[in-house]
């Protein structure tokens, strides 16, 4: 007498399996999604959907929900099939992070001459 395990799965277990399925995939869409977003700053819709093997709808509707939910900063531009993940910065912020870059280097280099001054008072020359 053989047990017989293979039977059917119940319409409960069918419908709660695909639910976590379409879930997980989900998951996975806004996972890579957000990769996508630290590693380009532009990016051609047509192109970011055959990266992740989407449809370019679904691919919108994706990026749709992140952006509504807040999970993701882009803009779609349609004429032009572009996806934006990065917002335009304005002088005003460009130039104050180049001011704080200079200043750090200016710093950096002013730390290194007393180093190298310092050093050559040890050794006398």
């Amino acid at each position: 007498m053989e047990d017989d395990n293979t039977s059917p799965p119940s319409p409960l277990e069918s419908s709660l399996a695909s639910h976590w399925h379409t879930a997980f995939h989900t998951r996975i869409i806004q996972h890579n999604l957000r990769i996508s977003s630290v590693y380009y700053r532009r990016i051609h819709l047509s192109r970011l959907a055959q990266l992740l093997s989407l449809s370019r709808d679904d691919l919108e509707k994706h990026i749709s929900q992140m952006v509504s939910a807040g999970s993701l900063y882009a803009k779609i531009d349609r004429p032009k099939d572009i996806v934006r993940f990065k917002k335009e910065r304005k002088e005003e912020e460009i130039l104050s992070d180049w001011a704080a870059d200079i200043k750090s280097l200016l710093n950096l280099v002013e730390k290194t001459t007393y180093l190298i001054h310092k050093e050559n008072m040890v050794q006398g020359h």
